[in-house]
Order: structure tokens, then sequence, then C-alpha cells
């Protein structure tokens, strides 16, 4: 049994289109629990990042201070310092993407029901 829609659109009313709107609901949590977990990834690489590399330059100044003849070499031990973070950064957002699709994959397609034509008796 068919009804006409808002558009004109045939609408079947045996709960077609009810599927149809939790298959697209599903999907959505899907794609936006995969979009969290990647998210979360890149921000948590960043800080681990960040963090190793404020790590680093505290050890610097530690030196420096404990020792004057370290002083010298600075520039170059920070400018490799720097060099060291930057990568680890630029390396995040390729990082996010694999984690994001590698969601979608663990969680996988929602199934489609299977539906058995009637067979017709002669």
């Amino acid at each position: 049994m068919t009804a006409e829609g808002k558009q004109g659109n045939p609408v079947r009313e045996d709960g077609e289109q009810g599927d149809r709107i939790r298959e697209i609901v599903v999907e959505v949590a899907r794609t936006e629990l995969a979009a969290i977990t990647a998210a979360t990834a890149f921000w948590a690489g960043w800080v681990t990042a960040a963090d190793k590399y404020a790590g680093a330059i505290r050890e610097e100044l530690a030196r420096i201070d404990s020792d004057r003849d370290a002083a010298g070499d600075l520039g170059g031990r920070m400018s490799d310092l720097t060099r060291e973070y930057l990568r680890n950064v630029i390396e995040l957002p390729t990082l996010a993407v694999d984690q994001f699709n590698s969601e979608l994959e663990k969680v996988g397609p929602p199934k489609r029901k299977r539906t058995r034509a009637a067979r017709v008796k002669d």
C-alpha cells in the first residue's frame, strides 16, 4: 500500500521509509565516531609532541645553567629540537586520516536486511 508523500513521491507505509532513516542515522553515527576518534588521536599526538619538545628545551636550558660552555652550540641544538618537533606535528594529519579510515573499517558498514522473494506455487 502506498500513499502520496509531500513531494508527490510514493511512500511505502510498511516501514521501508523507517528502515532508510535508520540506515542514515547509523551511517552518521559511524562517521561521527570515526571523526571523534581521529580528532582525539590528532590532539593526543600533538600533546605528546609538544610535551617532548618542552622537555627537551627544559633539558637544554638546565645544561646551560650548569655549564656555561654548553651555550656555544645552543642555537644548533634548539634548531634540531624544533625541526624534530615540526616533523612530528606535520605527520599528525596523516595519522588522523589513517585513524579515521581504520575506525570506519572496524565498525563496518551496516548490514542490510535480507529479504526473500515469495515463491509462486503453480
